[in-house]
């Protein structure tokens, strides 16, 4: 099946459809009422939890302490801040909106790679960076008839989360390194921000009963560690056999199905401007995706 001349597309569309699946997920999740670190806290738990799982099926090295500064920076940058971030913009936000805006990564990303050096400036991927840009000032600037008044500030606070997830990509690419399992590195990542996260959570007292854990809110939690758990895999997987050039088309289907998942589970509707944003994101998106081969295998 692997070899299947498919089979690679098959694979980044699994996983973007996936990943687009967890905004409609944050939505049933945050509405419960549970204090965002709480819902942090409980999610890196569980992704922890799946990932020794697995470590242990495969025989992965579970904790290196050697490997500890990397383990801290992505709990740190890539999982406790932007929780907390997100999880308090997500209740005043649709799922689509979520989608649309987290699908800035790859463009902050290179972005942040010009800025660093590691990248050269080229004017497609410049124009792609802009387009990016206008697309999201068509969700802030015109009046979308978002349910909360300050749905724009809530915006550009995902947009945060955006950049830090584009930091830790960089950070991913550039500044640990490559001979480290990935699942490791995501099970010690994950424990670091356990070991961060619910000391304070405990301190504050932030807490729900049992029962919260098989309510709506405490299945989707446990969906989300699940099923981000699963395209985590998947797309590393993807880059690792097929490339990054080609895995960053995942960014795609991420945004589209994300839009449409939150249409089929909540029945969103968008004005014209969020559909003219996603066309202009895809667009941004398609412009800054490199299309050199070099160093990326051959689909066929």
């Amino acid at each position: 099946m692997t070899g299947h001349r498919y089979f690679p597309y098959l694979l980044i569309l699994c996983t973007g459809i996936l990943w687009g699946a967890t905004f409609s997920l944050t939505l049933i999740a945050t509405a419960g009422g549970a204090h965002p670190l709480f819902l942090s806290a409980y999610q890196v738990l569980l992704t922890a939890a799946f990932f020794l799982v697995v470590c242990l099926i495969f025989r992965v090295r579970l904790f290196n302490p050697k490997n500890l500064v990397y383990y801290s920076v992505i709990a740190v940058i890539g999982l406790s801040v932007p929780n907390l971030l997100y999880y308090n913009a997500a209740p005043h936000l649709s799922a689509g909106i979520l989608a649309i805006t987290i699908s800035t990564v790859p463009l902050f990303t290179y972005a942040i790679m010009l800025i660093l050096g590691f990248e050269t400036v080229m004017r497609r991927r410049m124009a792609g960076i802009a387009l990016g840009l206008f697309a999201i000032m068509l969700l802030v600037i015109p009046d979308q008839g978002f349910s909360s008044d300050d749905a724009s500030f809530w915006i550009l606070v995902v947009i945060i989360c955006a950049t830090l997830y584009a930091i830790e990509n960089v950070y991913i690419s550039r500044g640990i390194n490559p001979d480290i399992d990935v699942r490791e590195l995501l099970l010690g990542s994950n424990l670091v921000a356990v070991f961060l996260q619910f000391p304070v959570a405990i301190y504050l007292d932030l807490h729900e009963p049992w029962s919260w854990m098989i309510s709506d809110s405490g299945l989707a939690m446990a969906g989300m560690a699940l099923i981000s758990g699963i395209a985590y895999s998947m797309f590393f997987y993807t880059i690792k056999t097929f490339g990054p050039v080609f895995a960053s088309q995942c960014a795609y289907v991420v945004t589209i199905s994300g839009v449409f998942w939150g249409i089929i589970l909540f029945s969103e509707q968008h004005t014209t401007w969020v559909w003219i944003s996603v066309a202009v994101m895809m667009f941004g998106l398609i412009l800054v995706t490199p299309d050199d081969k070099k160093g990326n295998k051959q689909i066929s």
